[in-house]
């Protein structure tokens, strides 16, 4: 399933990861300096409202994966 990745900056792309392990490797490798937060989403067409699948902080070293 591909994955949606949104940084509060408002830069978004599709990952091409097959796994949300891979995603957010490739999500944490893309981010810059100041990036606020990192959503990652299930699917390529969801937006920023919808439920995230995985969330990092900037500042945070841990991904928080809320429960469905």
């Amino acid at each position: 399933m591909p994955y949606k990745i949104i940084y509060n900056t408002g830069v978004s792309f599709i990952s091409n990861a097959k796994t949300l392990v891979e995603a957010k490797k490739q999500a944490s490798e893309h981010a810059g300096y100041g990036f606020g937060s990192i959503w990652i989403l299930e699917g390529e067409d969801n937006d920023s409202s919808s439920d995230p699948v995985a969330l990092k902080f900037e500042h945070d070293t841990e991904w928080i994966e809320p429960e469905k």
